[in-house]
């Protein structure tokens, strides 16, 4: 696995962080599918808290010139996909400032998985589509819908919250489209995996997937439990019928584990 040559990075307990990019991961086995299907009894606002205090403390090369455009970025253990929606509670005074800024001058900010001690390399940004709820503190609940994949090529510590150099990229121009048919069955698996779960967050990600969406893979999988390698994983693919397939794989070991139950099981 490459890493990228970056400053030490501390947290709270003084283990350094490095910047790095995710690795490519096989399908799920069914153990730990069945691990998440059973943990999933937590609510949606507990879940994602952010409980993000001096995961970076900040670091740069001082002697590298400064971009001219810099993505703010929020480290966080879960992978943001994009067209999917997220809500989040922002409580940590720098990540306070940050959303103060992009509010204030309508930017998007980058949202990097964290994996053990490592924070990955490649993204997808945020854009912040409602503020729910204001608190007199300062704390906020906001809603934000993924959008464009990056991969962060040098780090800035010059505000009190982590900043980066990005490099957007899409999918591969010259992938063959994914055929109708195909398309088609994947949302049949969808519709199907919804009539068998009782899924918490169905409401978030409205309006629900249709077979002509672009990236169908991502708007999918939205809101369903998988392992952050396994996301990230998708999340770097740039191909759009190697991720459906993967989707498609994972929806029927869900959809298999489910018709065996007397009853609909949660799992969010």
């Amino acid at each position: 696995m490459d890493l990228i040559k970056c400053p030490a990075y501390k947290s709270a307990t003084s283990s350094s962080l490095t910047l790095q990019k995710g690795g490519q991961t096989e399908d799920m086995e069914r153990r730990t599918i069945i691990q998440l299907l059973a943990a999933a009894a937590t609510s949606l606002w507990s879940s994602h808290q952010l409980l993000a205090t001096s995961l970076l403390e900040a670091g740069t090369a001082q002697d590298q010139p400064l971009p001219e455009t810099l993505l703010p970025l929020f480290p966080l253990d879960l992978v943001l996909l994009p067209h999917t929606n997220l809500p989040l509670h922002i409580f940590e005074e720098r990540y306070k400032e940050m959303i103060q800024d992009c509010l204030r001058n309508h930017w998007e900010f980058g949202m990097l998985a964290v994996e053990g001690q490592s924070v990955n390399s490649i993204g997808c940004t945020a854009s912040i589509s409602d503020v729910l709820e204001k608190f007199p503190d300062g704390r906020m609940n906001i809603m934000v819908r993924g959008r464009r994949r990056f991969e962060i090529s040098m780090l800035n510590d010059e505000k009190s919250y982590l900043r980066g150099k990005p490099e957007f990229f899409d999918d591969d121009a010259n992938e063959v489209p994914v055929e109708e048919k195909r398309r088609q069955r994947a949302i049949e698996l969808y519709g199907r995996l919804k009539e068998l779960a009782d899924w918490d967050d169905q409401s978030l990600q409205k309006p629900f997937p249709v077979f002509t969406d672009t990236q169908l893979s991502y708007r999918m999988l939205a809101g369903l439990p998988a392992s952050l390698a396994w996301k990230q994983s998708l999340l770097e693919l740039r191909l759009e019928r190697e991720r459906l397939d993967r989707v498609m794989r994972y929806f029927e070991q869900l959809i298999e584990y489910l018709e065996r139950s007397s009853s609909p099981r949660k799992i969010i």
